[in-house]
């Protein structure tokens, strides 16, 4: 492998670790995974077939940014098991984002929403129901049995990995089997974004209206990424009437409540608490158990019931957490071929037990930042650039992204719908800074302050100790 070459795996891998969070990129790639870079081609080798199915099933649309950031167009990605690749064997190939294709410096990139006759991944039967999101689900389910006659909308909110993109997936699912004739359409806000910008830019709006507003189910993922976009937001609201006034039906998911998403339409959010707005909370104890053991028996691996108790104390601020760390268990136990025991669980766990001795809610984290610079949640979520805003903005993603398992993109997404190098350049000057042993100075109300920025985190970091004290 030349140095050219080889420079650009280095900074695809340093890509997708920036996108999946350092903690996911160690327990699924890390150094026992290989990557190899060919003109047309990705090709990753893995330890295992356990492994190499995760990666494809939750890591594909993003290793498909980082490549084509890094190679400058879509290239074709195989993910195959290293003995596979040693016996010559044909690897289990995929195309980067599957219908999506991408593309820089002018070239089109086209997002098709998700065909009728496609099944994705979430399902109803596969949702776990306990006290913090019954109403969801049973929401959900009316939705699947008496289309015509559910709430509209139904939106569905709550804070990252609890099960939002699964419930919406699972209605999308349970209708294409049920009522395979009606027309639905599945996509994220990010996807309806796109589609709407690459329509107006290629002179085909009425295409685009064809395909989103003569639908029986509309069903669309974080629709809190509309924020801070007007003419999307005029555009969906026409989409929602023409749906609503033929009686069919729009299902919704987003991070927070429609009142508190910043930068909203107040048409839009009428419409959307006019329907039926329920909200997804963290699992409780038993919940966490019953997951966990659904997970495990799902990818057929013996967990002891201790190990199970001990997960399921310790690890509860949402599924996907929760998830990751019965998965990344798994993992280190299937590398190392040992059994999995308590021990190997505190080992494998140690780095999220030293964390839920500190607070993990990003919205608390951030209520406390706004509050030392005199700011209000509103402002940092805004595209508001004065001095104190700007601070307060990258301190809070800062500590985010410290004290919390949200990724890049998570972070964005919560602070206003920012893209993900936001997150990564605000975080990148706070450390840029702190290693400088710098001064960091913003305006109040008796004049400009200025202070170490190493003291003035340790300061707020104590306020986190004190509140969870």
């Amino acid at each position: 492998m030349n140095a050219t070459v080889a420079e650009k795996v280095c900074t695809i891998r340093e890509q997708l670790a920036e996108r999946i969070g350092s903690e996911r990129y160690q327990t699924w790639f890390g150094d026992s995974t290989q990557f190899d870079l060919e003109l047309d081609r990705l090709h990753i080798s893995v330890r295992n077939q356990f492994i190499g199915d995760w990666i494809r099933s939750h890591y594909l649309p993003e290793l498909a940014d980082a490549t084509r950031d890094v190679v400058g167009s879509p290239i074709k990605v195989d993910v195959r098991v290293a003995e596979q690749a040693e016996h010559g064997q044909q690897p289990q190939t995929a195309a980067l984002r599957g219908s999506v294709t991408a593309a820089r410096n002018g070239q089109q990139r086209c997002v098709s929403p998700v065909p009728r006759s496609r099944r994705l991944r979430g399902e109803l039967d596969a949702f776990v129901v306990g006290p913090s999101n019954a109403l969801a689900y049973a929401a959900a389910s009316t939705v699947v049995k008496s289309l015509a006659e559910a709430f509209k909308p139904l939106v569905i909110h709550g804070g990252c990995g609890l099960g939002k993109t699964h419930l919406l997936q699972g209605i999308f699912n349970a209708v294409a089997r049920t009522h395979p004739a009606l027309v639905q359409r599945y996509v994220s806000g990010e996807e309806f974004t796109n589609e709407f910008i690459y329509a107006v830019k290629g002179g085909r709006v009425d295409g685009f209206r064809a395909r989103f507003r003569n639908v029986d189910l509309l069903l669309i993922d974080d629709i809190h990424f509309l924020a801070n976009k007007k003419a999307t937001q005029e555009e969906f609201l026409h989409t929602f009437n023409a749906i609503d006034t033929c009686g069919k039906q729009v299902v919704l998911s987003s991070d927070a409540h429609p009142r508190s998403i910043a930068a909203l339409s107040e048409p839009l959010t009428n419409r959307f608490i006019a329907g039926m707005v329920v909200k997804l909370g963290p699992p409780d104890f038993k919940t966490r158990r019953e997951i966990l053991q659904r997970r495990a028996a799902q990818v057929r691996c013996d967990v002891p019931e201790e190990v199970i108790d001990f997960v399921a104390q310790h690890v509860t601020s949402n599924v996907r957490e929760l998830e990751g760390s019965l998965y990344k268990l798994v993992a280190l136990a299937s590398l190392n071929k040992d059994p999995i025991t308590l021990d190997l669980a505190r080992a494998a766990l140690e780095e999220q037990l030293i964390r839920s001795q500190k607070p993990t809610d990003a919205a608390e984290i951030e209520k406390i930042v706004a509050a030392r610079f005199g700011c209000s949640r509103e402002m940092i979520h805004s595209s508001m650039r004065s001095r104190t805003v700007s601070l307060s903005r990258a301190i809070a993603m800062h500590l985010i992204r410290k004290h919390t398992h949200m990724s890049f993109p998570e972070i964005g997404r919560m602070m206003g719908n920012k893209n993900h190098s936001t997150v990564l350049m605000a975080n990148r000057r706070i450390e840029t800074i702190l290693a400088e042993k710098g001064t960091v100075s913003w305006t109040t109300s008796s004049g400009t302050e200025e202070t170490a920025l190493g003291g003035l985190l340790e300061n707020i970091e104590r306020s986190f100790t004190r509140r969870s004290d």
